[in-house]
Parts: structure tokens; sequence; C-alpha cells
């Protein structure tokens, strides 16, 4: 079984080159299933590079993933497209929510084993999107914006970001015990599912001795909320920290964080919308969740390893087997890398001939 599957996996990439190469020279080609499986025969696995470092993953003496159901969760929005765009070969963060999907269900060197991948829309994102996620393989759940009763204050730097609140559904989702928060525009390297091992990555007490203001809703008993500061640059140490690459200390990037759904907590964030001026709105539920998470509260951030993910990656970075990439894989790197360009292009198109093929057999009548 594992050999027919693994046989699969291959088949769907093994015409990723062949597909898009036909695309642009606009032939018009349908191979049989037979002509299609007949060419994964003669290949064989590929090794990864012998000198790539191994990535610590923080396996733990016991699998704290034992009886846990964990999700990864990214969120969409048409903001930037249109929700009346149906050219969906352009819209470009939804193209990224499709390469995060395969990359994490369907390629080999990164996909999740047992953790769901759910993606949330909300009620600007069509039915064509949703659909081709969920015949990608995504659990996709459309969800309502997120507003507070008097929130008129909180204005964003970028007008796109206006329902970008409604990330903070993924506390709702209580049906999971903890959940990996991904924006679109991630690229992987390898296998995430060690970070949930990650020692900073674990549900924590709320800290009682620290006072709470009286204003705000009352904070749950329990929390999590694990991430990393944002690196300033390109030029920054490998792993990055507070003194060799990392801006703004005591600040973390909402792109990639791990939590813990909780209603009450919901509640608490949605209460700090009603509070003018309770935190700077230029950045929204980035600026929101750092000030409900600061390190100076009873609920602080606590910091994963460096290792799992970085913004403005250099091709150091990339040698070294940072194992996730948050950048736009449209656009060249900040580091002008084009090693690292490279590989952005080489999964989306990978992406693209997976999918393709597959729908290529079932267009046929046959199971993928």
């Amino acid at each position: 079984m594992k050999a027919i599957c693994g046989s699969r996996a291959f088949l769907y990439t093994a015409v990723a080159a062949v597909t898009v190469l036909l695309l642009f020279m606009g032939i018009s080609y349908a191979p049989s299933p037979q002509t299609l499986r007949s060419s994964i025969k003669s290949m064989t696995k590929p090794e990864p590079p012998k000198d790539r470092p191994t990535v610590p993953t923080y396996i733990s003496a016991s699998n704290t993933r034992n009886g846990e159901k964990l999700a990864y969760v990214s969120w969409l929005s048409s903001t930037v497209a249109g929700k009346d765009n149906e050219d969906l070969d352009k819209d470009l963060y939804f193209i990224g929510t499709r390469i995060l999907v395969w990359q994490l269900l369907h390629y080999y060197k990164t996909k999740t084993k047992n953790i769901d991948v759910v993606i949330i829309t909300t009620p600007d994102v069509s039915q064509s999107r949703i659909d081709r996620l969920r015949k990608d393989g995504a659990i996709v759940k459309p969800i309502e914006f997120v507003h507070g009763h008097n929130d008129s204050w909180l204005q964003p730097e970028q007008a796109r970001w206006n329902g970008i609140m409604s990330k903070l559904r993924a506390w709702q989702m209580t049906e999971y015990s903890r959940i990996l928060m991904l924006d679109g525009d991630m690229i992987l390297q390898s296998n995430l599912d060690g970070i949930f091992d990650d020692p900073g990555a674990q549900i924590l007490k709320t800290k009682q001795n620290i006072e709470h203001p009286s204003d705000e809703n009352d904070l749950p008993d329990e929390y999590l909320l694990a991430s990393m500061g944002e690196v300033e640059s390109p030029k920054h140490d490998y792993p990055p920290d507070w003194d060799h690459g990392l801006k703004k200390p005591g600040k973390f990037c909402a792109g990639f964080f791990m939590l813990k759904p909780s209603d009450k907590i919901f509640d608490y964030y949605t209460g700090l919308l009603d509070i003018p001026g309770r935190f700077n709105p230029d950045f929204m539920e980035q600026n929101l969740l750092n000030y409900a998470h600061r390190w100076e509260g009873p609920m602080p951030w606590r910091e994963i390893a460096y290792t799992w993910n970085i913004r403005s990656v250099n091709e150091n970075d990339f040698n070294m087997g940072v194992v996730s990439i948050h950048e736009k894989w449209w656009e060249n790197p900040w580091s002008g890398s084009k090693r690292v360009k490279d590989f952005f292009m080489s999964i989306r198109w990978q992406m693209e001939g997976f999918y393709q093929a597959r729908d290529m057999l079932s267009a046929q009548g046959h199971e993928p």
C-alpha cells in the first residue's frame, strides 16, 4: 500500500514540468492514465542533500500530540483580488493558499501526519475559491467578519486589512486543542509537525499575580500564544536573536503563531475592540495580540525556536534548512537571492502539475 501511495505522489509531481512546458507552449495534451503512470516507473524517491544540516524539532520524551486534535489553519479573504474576480490564476494570495495546502497535505517532503489542514474564509471569498480548496483537500470553514460594538476607531494602515480581525475566529475552533496559524504566503522546506513538541508551544496557566485592567473582559485560566520576533532585514544571523537581527524586542509577528482555542479568550479579544486606543490599530490583529500577550502582562507570549520560520529569508537561512519561509512567493526575496526565488517558483509549479495531473485522472473516471 505504501508503494502505491508513493507512486501516486510521484505520478502527480512527475508530470509537473511537462504540464507547465505545454502550458507555456499553448499545447493541449491529455495523456491516458496508463501513460501518466508509466512515467514514474523508472523514478526513485530523491534523497535530500547530504550536506543539509539537521534542523532541531524538539521531540519530547512523551508524545505531546497523543490524545490531542491539532490543526494547521490559514485565513483567506478576497480584499486584495476582489470577490467578483474569477481569474483564479492571477489571484496571488489564493495561489499561495493552494501552495500551502499542497505542501501540508501532499508533498512528500513536507506533508503532515494526522493533523488537519483548515482554511477559514471570510464572506467575500467566492464559492469557486472555496470549491477549489476543498477539491485540493483542505477543510474549508466559512466564517463571519469580526467587529466590536464601538470599533470605529480601528483604522488600519492599509485598507485591505479592514477584515483581518476575522482571524480571531480561529480561537472559536474549540474542537482543536492547539492550532498553528499561518499566513497564506508560506513556503515550506521540510515537515512542520514537530513544532507542536517545541517547549515554547505548550499551554500555560494565566498569571494571577499581575493586575488586569478592570475595563477588560475576564481572562481564561490557561492560554497559549507562541511565536517569534520578526527579523529587521535579510541581514541577520541564523537563527536570529534579539541582539542579532530581530526588531522591537517583545513584539511577535502574527503571520506565524501557535494558539489554544478558547471562547473566553475570544470574548476577551473582541472586548478590546470596544476600548478606543487600547492598542495601536495600524497593524490590527497583530497589535491587538501583542497587547493582549505583552511580556509584562498576565498572558505573556512565549518564543518558539527560530529555526521553524523566518521572514525576509536570506540564502544562509535557506542553506541551513529553516523549516518554513514567510515570503510572497511571487516577488523577489528582499535578500535578492536568485536561488531562493527559483525554489519558490519550483514549488509553485510542482503544485500546479500535481493538481492538473490529479484533475486529469479524475476527469477520465480514474481515482486519483
